[in-house]
């Protein structure tokens, strides 16, 4: 079984994070998504754009999974925060009114080196987002993801996501149409000293994840 860590995410992280979207872009969208168009928008930057996001969009949180054992870099990562209205603005998007309010959070990015897929790697992080968005009090959480990428779809649909019936083209990338995914979150806390236990309902599973107190790394599969 491979096994990774999960641990919050920095700027210093950025060139990896970069070329862990480049290689999942190319791996992930052949065919919906014509290689140039994937090539000019991942073109290397020494992780530039990354770094970016983290000056202007504070309310962006990151995890990378990495190798438990392994010097293998970061293998995959997920952000996530407040929800953004992606409908009613053009990029950069601003909060929704329920990513203000903070009753409505959003899977911004999920990403997973090709060679690590179906290890286990982006249930981990996607897990991860779902008991830390809950623990921040959002009551539910929504993601977009491209109509024609099947996998994707099936991957969040067993994690308990569903279309909620808004779509949105993507024309700087060749006019694909995202679908917008959403899912509930059910958090139950209990306090255990000196760590503490939340628990979420998720189609995956019924249990528990167990982080300390300072959400540093646990190892998961």
């Amino acid at each position: 079984m491979r096994v990774v860590v999960i641990r919050a995410g920095s700027a210093a992280d950025a060139a990896q994070v970069a070329a862990v979207q480049r290689e999942g872009w190319f791996a992930a969208y052949a065919g919906i998504i014509p290689d140039e168009i994937i090539d000019r928008v991942t073109a290397p930057d020494d992780g530039a754009r990354v770094r970016q996001t983290f000056r202007t969009r504070p309310w962006q949180r990151m995890i990378v999974a990495v190798p438990d054992g392994e010097d293998a870099g970061i293998v995959g990562y997920a952000s996530f925060g407040p929800e953004t209205d992606v409908l009613s603005a053009p990029w950069p998007h601003p909060l929704s009114t329920g990513g203000e309010e903070r009753r409505v959070a959003e899977l911004y990015a999920l990403y997973v080196r090709p060679a690590w897929w179906s290890t286990g790697t982006g249930r981990a992080l996607t897990e991860r987002v779902l008991a830390r968005s809950a623990r921040a009090g959002y009551s539910s959480i929504t993601l977009w993801v491209l109509r024609d990428n099947r996998r994707a779809r099936r991957f969040y649909e067993r994690a308990g996501f569903a279309p909620d019936g808004a779509t949105n083209e993507l024309t700087r990338l060749g006019g694909v149409i995202e679908l917008r995914y959403r899912r509930t979150l059910q958090l139950q806390l209990v306090i255990l000293s000196p760590r503490k236990t939340i628990s979420w309902t998720s189609r995956w599973s019924r249990g528990t994840l167990e982080v300390n107190r300072n959400d540093r790394r646990d190892g998961v599969s």
